[in-house]
């Protein structure tokens, strides 16, 4: 697989948007001195990050070191089990997602989530492009040719309308495995998030639909915040901007992903890049 850096699109960036580039980027998530428990087992400890908004993020490290337990962390579902605590602040476009005003329904239209292993509704293409619009919406009270626009736009952002265009009524779980990825991606999209979370999704794939799956990552870079869980070093080199190291529940190192790997700053994270322990 190429490489897929930001610089194969400056060669043919415009003026108005090498403009937009150089503009200063907002953070999309902010954390301090974030700390979990699972009862009495501590799996986070003072993660303090922030991470750009429009970019993406790779999040690396063994299993075990916190990465997925920090990724759920910032849409709430780690408060669905009763025996964890959490202390300290994510914020998501400046607003505290533990805050007790913010209601969580509004902190899951703004931040989507896939899974290591597609989970497709066993319904129709087509109904489960619209299953996360109907549910925020109250019901079928969009217009049926709204839906087929909402369909086909979210489709086509995910790479996926030209193969499944005739195929919208079949059940989605008949899909390849990387088509079912794709509309999972695709039935986040219609409630509009501005941050995507991504835990391992190339898992279950082979390298064909990863490469596939990566094209669209750096797709979608941009219009959406994207951070990844992976733990396939090479895929955090290719379709990454920066970079976060992550050791025992803590933060050893964060940069641009370049920078990371050609010359880290901290010597477990050398280690672990280089394959010495992990």
């Amino acid at each position: 697989m190429r490489p897929r850096r930001r610089s194969r699109c400056s060669e043919t960036m415009t003026t108005s948007e090498q403009e937009a580039n150089d503009a200063p980027v907002g953070n999309a998530i902010l954390t301090e001195a974030l700390n979990l428990w699972y009862g009495t087992f501590q799996a986070l400890f003072d993660v303090n990050l922030e991470i750009k908004e429009g970019i993406i993020t790779s999040l690396i490290g063994p299993s075990g070191c916190g990465k997925s337990t920090f990724l759920r962390s910032i849409n709430r579902i780690n408060e669905r089990l009763g025996y964890v605590r959490i202390d300290g602040k994510i914020n998501v476009f400046d607003h505290n997602v533990y805050d007790p005003a913010v209601e969580l329904i509004q902190v899951r239209k703004q931040v989507g989530m896939v899974f290591q292993r597609p989970n497709p509704l066993p319904i129709s293409v087509r109904d489960n492009v619209l299953f996360g619009h109907s549910l925020h919406t109250g019901g079928p009270r969009t217009p049926r040719s709204e839906q087929d626009e909402i369909v086909e736009e979210s489709l086509r952002q995910v790479l996926l309308w030209d193969k499944v265009k005739d195929r919208l009524a079949s059940k989605a779980t008949e899909l390849s495995l990387e088509e079912q990825q794709k509309l999972c991606i695709a039935r986040l999209l219609p409630v509009k998030p501005r941050l995507l979370l991504m835990d391992e999704p190339c898992s279950a794939l082979d390298p064909k639909g990863t490469e596939a799956v990566e094209e669209l990552i750096w797709e979608l870079r941009g219009r959406y915040t994207i951070l990844i869980v992976t733990h396939n070093m090479a895929q955090a080199r290719r379709a990454s901007e920066e970079c976060i190291f992550m050791l025992m529940g803590r933060v050893v190192e964060h940069a641009a992903t370049e920078e990371m790997f050609v010359a880290p700053r901290e010597r477990d994270t050398a280690d672990y890049i280089e394959g010495r322990f992990g």
